[in-house]
């Protein structure tokens, strides 16, 4: 199933996509789905940001090739928080803040949680996953060397891209991840590759944070990031979900 929130005439709604129609659902995904009698054709309408997350944490270092030769792998996941305030959807900009230095994309499979998650174990977790994203954890590296807490460096406005569907029904242990800024590659990964796999980040997770329908967790990028610029157009392209494309723009 891919689910969507869309914007028409003013007003959010989820649905779900049918080959190019979106049926709307009553309410949100979160509860049994029942369609209403309206859809729309996907081209007639603005696609939005398909999760409004409660919380959102992010995995540090949980794929071997983004850790440095000096560094030794986590013994557990490493999660920090992202706050709700940086998540954009689709096709919205990207803006870099005045005196932020470089920044760098993160492209990430993204989980959004179901319903309520709490002192779950790791044969337990996936009964409390909805579907998954694509994920873009923009990162301000200044900022997020030099600061004490990550909190502008990873949560600035625009710096959670998300979209531009959740996909139900497939498999995350296998997932090809892509990215490319203005058409060429610049991270490729599997999720096969993972350090802790998403049924153990959400057990770890959930032993001290409880995690609620519509939470997100971004589980960590691979490789050297790329810088991103005015002007450059960044694509997270994840197998069997869809592309999260974001312009990026300076701060006016």
């Amino acid at each position: 199933m891919k689910i969507v929130r869309y914007l028409d005439k003013g007003i959010v709604s989820y649905g779900v996509i049918e080959k190019d129609i979106i049926k709307e659902i009553k309410g949100t995904p979160f509860n049994k789905i029942i369609f209403t009698d309206n859809i729309y054709p996907l081209s007639e309408v603005k696609l939005v940001a398909p999760s409004t997350p409660s919380k959102i944490l992010a995995m540090a270092l949980n794929y071997k090739s983004h850790i440095l030769e000096i560094r030794k792998p986590p013994t557990n996941p490493e999660p920090f928080f992202k706050t709700p305030s940086c998540i954009i959807g689709s096709n919205e900009p990207i803006i870099l803040p005045r005196g932020a230095g470089l920044v760098q994309e993160e492209g990430e499979l993204v989980v959004v949680i179901g319903r309520r998650c709490g002192k779950v174990s790791k044969a337990e977790a996936m009964n409390y996953v909805l579907g998954y994203t694509c994920g873009n954890d923009v990162s301000a590296r200044e900022w997020q060397s030099g600061d004490i807490q990550w909190w502008r460096a990873k949560s600035t406005d625009t710096f959670g891209p998300i979209g531009p569907f959740i996909v139900t029904d497939i498999d995350c242990s296998r997932l090809n991840i892509v990215v490319r800024i203005n058409g060429k590659e610049v991270q490729h990964c599997n999720t096969s590759e993972l350090l802790f796999d998403v049924p153990t980040l959400i057990s770890f997770i959930s032993q001290t944070v409880t995690l609620e329908p519509d939470d997100l967790i971004f589980t960590g990028t691979s490789g050297r990031p790329a810088q991103i610029k005015n002007g450059d157009v960044v694509e997270v392209e994840i197998e069997g979900i869809g592309i999260l494309s974001n312009p990026v723009e300076e701060e006016k």
